[in-house]
């Protein structure tokens, strides 16, 4: 897991309300699709208390209601797993820039809790 404070600056001001941390972790996601269950999974680019960028080959429609698992590598030797479970929106779809390279979108978080252990098996 890779950690680092994104914040943007501008005329040597913050402009941002929130950090948001680079994290690099394994994120599922699913969401409703005409009344039919879709399913995806990427990476997260980042994560603030108020949203997640996640990089993905395929993803929901901009304004899609979408519940995100992200699971977290272990900290210093720590044996417990983390995982943030989030309930948001999303508010922008990004194209894929390259060739090869995933696109990507932002979520805006209604809900986030962090977890302790696996998720259950469905």
């Amino acid at each position: 897991m890779e950690l680092h404070s994104d914040r943007a600056f501008v005329d040597g001001m913050e402009r941002r309300e929130h950090a948001r941390y680079g994290v690099r972790a394994l994120v599922k996601f699913e969401w409703m699709d005409g009344g039919m269950l879709r399913r995806g999974q990427g990476q997260t680019r980042d994560i603030s208390s108020k949203g997640i960028f996640i990089y993905s080959p395929s993803g929901p429609p901009t304004k899609a209601d979408l519940e995100v698992e992200v699971f977290l590598s272990p900290v210093a030797g720590a044996v417990t797993k983390l995982r943030i479970s989030a309930k948001g929106l999303v508010i922008r779809v990004e194209p894929a820039t390259k060739f090869g390279e995933d696109g990507g979108f932002a979520v805006l978080n209604k809900s986030l809790i962090l977890l302790n252990g696996a998720p259950s098996e469905d």
